[in-house]
């Protein structure tokens, strides 16, 4: 596993723990630096990609808001609507990465760390993003995706032509799902994957824990 990779489930794991604690960054960041088997680098990412969310959650939580039509926040499963944040922090503040990579590395998270279900949602809702907020980006990835379909005067037996794989610390960018809009309906409906997690009297991390969180139903 990449350093990038590893950098954003730290980011993850560490956005999960204020939201059940309310601690700050530095109070989680500081639980984290006792464990001696983390990888430093990833670490370091982590560190600075929490301390800007943190620094902009209004604007983060307001286009989350915006694109989950009819999903209030609090109402989201805890692991999804941090993946999300996370997710949309990159497509908003660091256009120089790829929108594709971005949404294939919250795929391949969510799959690790939440539901299949949740992750048709995850997809929805920032295949909405980058739309709006990265047309051009988001496009590229469209079009990738359709030339890897044969086309309707091909052969039926020809295999479909190759996607040029957009790479980011030795991941691949390949689509994972469905395109899915976000729900339409009444409000204030539940994320397909709801917590029922209870808030941690304190945040003591461990390297267990850190491997094997994940919400329950």
């Amino acid at each position: 596993m990449g350093v990038r990779r590893k950098g954003r489930e730290y980011a993850l794991q560490m956005l999960f723990a204020m939201d059940l604690t309310d601690y700050k960054p530095d109070q989680v960041v500081a639980g984290y630096h006792t464990i001696q088997d983390l990888n430093q680098d990833a670490l370091l990412m982590a560190r600075h990609m929490v301390d800007d969310i943190y620094g902009h959650i209004q604007e983060i939580d307001g286009a989350l808001s915006g694109y989950a039509k009819n999903w209030k926040i609090p109402r989201m499963a805890v692991v999804d609507r941090n993946l999300l944040r996370l997710g949309l922090y990159e497509v908003m503040f660091h256009p120089e990465t790829p929108f594709a990579v971005i949404l294939h590395e919250a795929l391949e998270i969510c799959e690790e760390f939440s539901e299949l279900d949740s992750c048709q949602f995850i997809k929805g809702i920032l295949d909405a993003a980058g739309r709006d907020l990265r047309p051009d980006d988001a496009a590229k990835k469209t079009t990738k995706k359709k030339e890897a379909n044969p086309r309707p005067e091909d052969n039926g037996d020809q295999k479909p032509a190759v996607v040029e794989e957009a790479q980011e610390g030795g991941h691949s960018d390949t689509d994972t799902g469905n395109d899915s809009e976000t729900s339409e309906g009444d409000e204030d409906l539940p994320s397909p994957h709801p917590n029922n997690v209870e808030p941690l009297p304190g945040f003591e991390p461990s390297t267990s824990s850190l491997q094997n969180w994940r919400s329950t139903d």
